[in-house]
């Protein structure tokens, strides 16, 4: 008996505390659309019709679309560098906890990985020095998270822009020939000005735009070599069969 009211009592708590979270609602989701507000509870945001109450916004319906278009404005926080890692991607203590970041609508080089089975591209090495350099050396670091875009990759890696003292690294690595844009799956907040930046350091052959052999090309002549050799040894050969041959006669 005393085991089932424990039980019951578990249970009571459990209501109270789902009842006294559901109409909660995140002040900074809320929206006008129409003459009525929305908001949500959580990320991703599915909105309600909500009311201010004792100035608290609660909800006061099921989940619904707003009948017009939302526009939110993107969220920043302020983070702490953790750990190097590669030219688009870091490591950040986020709410206290290790993040990795994957610098969002950008891609740098690869580096060599001991624990994946990816080989070093041109650049890689120099664009991850120079990321980890400026991370090392900021003095203040903010992630942007864009409203157009997933908060996580396929990865689970946090998918944000980079603030670093200010400037976007984003800008910063492709002004430099140390990325170029890609991954860009919506209307995100700074590409326009990345593309730009992109086209002038094509123009100027930056970085990986300059002029160099690149590794398939390299291949493709390492293999016409090796074939030519062949050929080579193979007319050596018969050759000296054919000699070999008029010999007996």
């Amino acid at each position: 008996m005393k085991n089932k009211i424990i039980m019951l009592l578990i249970v009571l708590l459990c209501i109270v505390k789902v009842d006294a979270t559901k109409g909660m609602i995140r002040q900074d989701s809320i929206v006008e659309c129409n003459g009525k507000y929305y908001g949500s509870h959580g990320n991703p945001l599915h909105y309600h019709e909500v009311k201010k109450e004792n100035d608290v916004w609660v909800s006061i319906g099921k989940e619904v679309v707003p009948p017009c278009k939302i526009e939110k404005e993107n969220i920043k926080e302020k983070v702490l560098f953790s750990k190097c890692m590669d030219g688009d991607t870091a490591k950040f203590i986020i709410n206290n906890e290790e993040q990795t970041v994957r610098f969002l609508a950008v891609n740098a080089p690869e580096i060599e990985h001991k624990d994946q089975d990816i080989k070093e591209e041109p650049f890689g090495k120099e664009a991850s020095d120079y990321t980890c350099n400026l991370l090392k050396n900021a003095k203040e670091i903010v992630l942007e998270y864009d409203t157009n875009s997933d908060k996580q990759d396929k990865y689970g890696r946090i998918l944000a822009f980079v603030y670093v003292d200010n400037e976007l690294i984003e800008e910063k690595l492709i002004n430099n020939g140390y990325a170029k844009v890609a991954y860009v799956y919506d209307n995100y907040a700074h590409v326009d000005k990345l593309k730009e930046l992109e086209e002038k350091a094509k123009d100027e052959k930056v970085g990986i735009w300059g002029e160099m052999v690149l590794p398939d090309v390299q291949e493709e002549k390492d293999d016409e070599s090796k074939f030519i050799k062949v050929v080579n040894t193979v007319i050596e050969f018969l050759g000296k069969i054919i000699e070999k041959i008029f010999a007996l006669f």
